[in-house]
């Protein structure tokens, strides 16, 4: 007969413990990972809406636009043509008369002689002027010093100093950074007692212009005297939506260069389909997730969506313009409704999707109270998840600790039983 010594108390404390437990633990862990994928379903729902509220922003920024357009030049080496946009199709001919260029002028100085120890050398720049004492140099101070000061003097609002070599000359020229006729130099020199100073006044004197300061003008059409001026060789506001970037002026007897702007609707249904990706995926992660499909608030987060794809805007209906919704509520582009609506009229295509009464503008104000980390509809959805996860975790420690009260419980009963046991093996034993 086998001795019931050999029962091991703390096992069968163990086993019976987990007997008593099984159920509870169960439901604790089901609710656990239930809370724990619902909380990180809206987590990333919400960072979705966040992404898809920031590509919407960057849609309706001033400078951006969902339309697109190409731009050729029949002369790049003239001329080089970018079109955004907001730029309208369209044939332009542009005659490029002149550069723009900034002012540059350079003075010969001999480089063995000392330069002076007092004195002002002046500079003026389009009106703004500040003078270099030239006592302020170092002692013994060369060419190279003056021009560091005139770079690094506070009044310095534009000018360039830099010291050329060439064989046995030595020049110190001086530069506008901005091209354009308003940016011309004036520079003099206010002698002091040194006598040095009288070599400053000769380089003045003799110094020689490298560089008009001069605007940039182009005669627009072939034969018409209607020109524009601009400081600056890149041309922004003469045709609206295009940027112009001077390379070379033309000769007197050279033809204009041709520019052509035209729709770029590729480019247009690509930048359609990034915001119909954002949108799409959206929808897709909510239907998808069975997490969310029957959540309140997600289902509150579709039906916003939707609401801002409803009605006519400016006496359209997006369906016809060539956006429309399948059977499942996904967007999608019908082309040829889409080329139609930008052949007919692109701007007021745009003005349906970017203005302030578009439909992205109805979009970001229906994302926006989602998209919240603190305050948000989903913010507040994920502060209840948590607090209910934590209080699974709560009861989880609180079974924990009441199973390992009954698991003492258990060990002195068996561990008693095992004595008792002993005892009457032993009392059986004698006789």
């Amino acid at each position: 007969m086998a001795s019931y010594l050999s029962i091991d108390p703390q096992t069968l404390a163990s086993q019976y413990t987990q007997i008593d437990r099984a159920g509870k633990d169960q439901l604790l862990s089901a609710k656990s990972k239930q809370f724990t994928a619902q909380l990180n379903a809206i987590k990333k729902l919400q960072t979705s809406m966040g992404s898809f509220l920031t590509q919407l922003k960057d849609f309706r920024k001033a400078d951006s636009s969902l339309l697109a357009n190409t731009a050729s030049s029949s002369s790049e080496s003239t001329l080089a043509v970018k079109a955004s946009g907001k730029a309208v199709a369209g044939s332009y001919d542009i005659f490029v008369q002149q550069l723009a260029q900034n002012h540059q002028l350079a003075m010969s100085f001999d480089p063995t002689a000392a330069l002076a120890t007092d004195g002002e050398f002046n500079i003026d720049l389009g009106g703004k002027n500040f003078s270099v004492n030239m006592a302020g140099l170092p002692a013994n101070a060369k060419l190279s010093d003056l021009a560091a000061a005139i770079n690094n003097h506070a009044d310095n609002e534009g000018v360039k100093a830099t010291v050329m070599r060439s064989g046995t000359e030595t020049f110190l020229v001086i530069s506008s950074e901005e091209s354009g006729a308003a940016n011309e130099l004036t520079l003099g020199f206010t002698a002091g007692a040194d006598a040095a100073g009288a070599d400053i006044t000769a380089a003045l004197a003799a110094k020689q212009e490298l560089k008009k300061a001069q605007d940039a003008i182009v005669r627009l059409g072939s034969d018409t005297a209607i020109s524009v001026t601009s400081a600056s060789n890149s041309l922004t506001d003469v045709i609206e939506g295009v940027t112009i970037d001077l390379v070379k002026a033309q000769a007197a007897d050279d033809g204009p260069v041709n520019i052509k702007i035209g729709q770029d609707q590729t480019a247009i249904k690509a930048n359609l389909q990034k915001f119909i990706d954002g949108y799409n995926g959206i929808v897709s992660s909510i239907s998808g997730d069975t997490n969310l499909k029957n959540d309140s608030a997600a289902r509150s987060v579709q039906s916003q969506l939707r609401a801002a794809f409803q009605g006519e805007i400016g006496g359209k209906t997006l369906y016809s313009v060539g956006l429309e919704f399948d059977r499942n509520g996904k967007l999608s582009i019908n082309s040829d409704r889409l080329e139609k609506a930008l052949e007919d009229d692109p701007a007021a295509l745009e003005a349906m999707l970017t203005s302030d009464t578009g439909v992205l503008a109805k979009l970001e104000k229906a994302v926006e109270p989602y998209s919240k980390s603190y305050g948000g509809l989903l913010g507040d959805k994920q502060k209840t998840l948590q607090a209910s996860l934590d209080l699974v975790t709560e009861k989880q420690k609180r079974h924990d600790y009441s199973m390992e009260l009954t698991f003492k419980r258990y060990l002195s009963q068996f561990t008693q039983m095992q004595i008792t046991i002993a005892q009457l093996e032993s009392s059986m034993g004698q006789f």
